[in-house]
This record gives structure tokens, C-alpha cells and sequence, in this order.
């Protein structure tokens, strides 16, 4: 066998913390060594994993090879493919599960995370920043869970852009099965990386242990809806240990679903307004404001940029732009029809309008 097939095996031991794992191979000096030995200096449980892999060796390479056939990759930490952003981890993985991609490694990329039940304005926000860095090329990277992080990722790809899902369990296991037509569009369009075997179960220890991952291939963290005690929370802990910028978006004072990240801003993360803000941590070009609405604030009218102005980031009530225009009903009628044609806005329910 070839130290890779000897790391594979070792990094199938379940019981073994990729951070015990490398301390292994700072003694014993590769994972051949490893394997030669009798015993290591572990606990019993880990002792009796270990005897276990090292009698099964051969029908445990011949699984690897199976799920390699059937479209699952497993790239070994001394690949060429390996991540660069991951070899800076301590307790980097000693090999990685990917269905579809890796992210490129010269292009920048972007960590979305926030609230699984969001509000409807951070859904608008992560479609926002989603969408605008899918289609500037920018990876887009999070963890496919509900809310959030889905919207973000899936709108990048609806921009033709890529996005890339760390898992917290086997990548072929689609979790939460709500998202199957995101899973889907991940392996075509980005990729579905682990550090967990296929058919692992999403046990609840495994997703602190992805958010690092998550935390480590993003150069910059965005946190758009997070409460005072959320999980997004963790990756932002990841990413501050790594010296990674974290930016936050801020919301309303009295709302719960945005505690989190009102505290973030007061303890020194960046405030996320608008993409600029993103380019500016990324350190590439820098905008003045968002691009897309700077394109469509100079091609509106004057009387129609006056109506999509008043729409702010949650959908308004036809009622209250009468009230702030002075136009009548008719007039703001028109107006409002005009601007929906030209995909400026959408009408989310009867009488309420948001920016599109």
C-alpha cells in the first residue's frame, strides 16, 4: 500500500479528532508508521477502533474505490488538490470526501451563515449577497442548511455562479432533505465536500466540527441574521481564531433574530450594507455602493427612482408609499406597475412590494 491508502485508513477512525490524528504523525512521522504499530498511546475505545481498521484494511480500500467509481473523490492532505486555505488548520483534516468540485484555489471566496428560520428580510439579504457574488465569480461558501445559508447559495447559482457546501455528513447524504434540489445543483455547479465518510449520519457533533471547514476555505465570513445564542455563532469563533474579517448585518434593536449580530457590530466586526463592503475586506476593487443599485439608480426616472427609493429591505404596504409620496392612488398605481415591468420590483403579496 501507499501512505495515501494508509491515510485513508487512518482517517476513517471515527473515535481519532483530526487534531489527534496530526499529533500522531508529529510522533510517529507518517501513516505508515502509524499503522505499523501494536498499540498507540490512546484510550482503550480508540485502541480497539484502531485494531479494527487495521484487520479490515483491504475491504475498506476496496470500499474507497467503489464510491470513487460511483462519483465521490477522495483527495488525500498531500494531494495537489488538497485546499491551500485548509493546510493552515491545525487540525486539518487528513482527507476530504468531494462530490463536484473543489473551490478554485485563485479565486476569492465568501462564507454566508445566519438563522435556519430567518425573516424575510434576511432571506432578501442572502438572495442579495448570494446572487451579486455568484455572478462577480466569487465562491460562495456555506453549508447547505435551511434558511440562509440555502438562499445564499442557491441564489449564486441562479446567477451562474459557484457555490460550495461543507457537510456534516456523508456527501451522499442530502441534509436536510428539504434540499435536495440545492444538493443537486451543488454537484453540477459547485461541489459537496466532508471530512465524513459516505453514509455517515448527520449527528449533531459533526456540524461544530464543519464550521471550521466552513470557516477556514472562506477569506472573508458574512453573519446576515443570527441570535444571541445561534451556531452561526461558532463559525464566526472559527473564522476570528483563524484572522479571518468577519462582517455582520445589522438589524432592528427590539428583533431577536438579529441580537447576534447587533453584538458582533458592537464588539468590532465590519457592518455589512452593501457589497462594496465585501469587495473592500476582499481587497479588490472598491465600490462606493452596491452595483446593482447604482445601475439602476441612474437608468430609473426621476419620479420612478423616487417610489423605488422609498422600498426599503422588507416588503411595503401600498397605504404607506401613498402616505410618504403625496401621489394618488392612480399615480402611484402606474408608477408601481411600471417599475414591476422592468424587474425592479416584485409584488410579494397583494399590496406589498419589495426591491426585486
Amino acid at each position: 500500500m501507499e501512505e495515501r491508502d494508509y491515510g485513508y485508513l487512518l482517517s476513517g477512525l471515527g473515535d481519532f479528532s483530526p487534531l489527534l490524528l496530526r499529533r500522531l504523525l508529529g510522533l510517529y512521522g507518517s501513516p505508515s508508521r502509524i499503522f505499523a504499530q501494536r498499540s498507540l498511546p490512546v484510550g482503550p475505545k480508540q485502541q480497539e477502533a484502531f485494531g479494527a481498521v487495521q484487520a479490515e484494511a483491504d475491504a475498506l480500500l476496496k470500499e474507497r474505490d467503489a464510491w470513487e467509481a460511483d462519483g465521490i473523490r477522495w483527495i488525500w492532505c498531500e494531494d495537489e488538490a488538497y485546499p491551500r486555505r485548509l493546510k493552515e488548520l491545525a487540525d486539518s483534516p487528513l482527507g476530504l470526501f468531494v462530490k463536484g468540485n473543489l473551490p478554485p484555489e485563485e479565486r476569492p471566496s465568501v462564507g454566508i451563515v445566519g438563522a435556519r428560520s430567518c425573516s424575510l428580510y434576511g432571506k432578501n439579504m442572502a438572495e442579495r449577497f448570494g446572487g451579486e457574488l455568484g455572478e462577480k465569480g466569487i465562491s460562495v461558501i456555506s453549508g447547505m442548511a435551511r434558511g440562509i445559508d440555502g438562499v445564499a447559495q442557491e441564489a449564486a447559482l441562479k446567477r451562474g455562479g459557484a457555490s460550495f457546501a461543507v457537510l456534516g455528513c456523508g456527501p451522499d447524504i442530502c441534509y436536510p432533505p428539504g434540499n435536495r434540489r440545492l444538493y443537486e445543483l451543488l454537484e453540477k455547479q459547485g461541489g459537496l465536500i466532508s471530512e465524513y465518510r459516505p453514509g455517515a449520519e448527520p449527528l449533531p457533533f459533526h456540524f461544530p466540527m464543519r464550521n471550521r471547514l466552513i470557516a477556514a476555505l472562506s477569506d472573508v465570513l458574512l453573519v446576515l441574521e443570527a441570535r444571541e445564542k445561534s451556531g452561526s455563532l461558532i463559525t464566526v469563533d472559527q473564522a476570528l481564531e483563524q484572522g479571518k474579517e468577519v462582517l455582520a448585518l445589522p438589524g432592528r434593536v427590539d428583533d431577536a433574530l438579529s441580537a447576534g449580530c447587533n453584538r458582533l457590530i458592537r464588539q468590532g466586526a465590519g457592518l455589512l450594507s452593501c457589497c462594496g463592503d465585501i469587495y473592500d475586506a476582499l481587497g479588490l476593487a472598491p465600490e462606493g455602493e452596491d452595483e446593482k443599485d447604482g445601475r439602476q439608480r441612474a437608468a430609473l426616472r426621476p419620479d420612478l427612482k423616487a417610489v423605488w427609493e422609498s422600498i426599503g429591505g422588507e416588503p411595503k404596504h401600498v397605504e404607506e408609499m401613498l402616505e410618504e409620496s403625496g401621489l394618488t392612488l392612480g399615480e402611484l398605481s402606474l408608477k408601481l406597475l411600471e417599475l414591476e415591468g422592468m424587474g425592479y420590483i416584485r409584488q410579494v403579496t397583494p399590496g406589498r412590494y419589495l426591491k426585486a
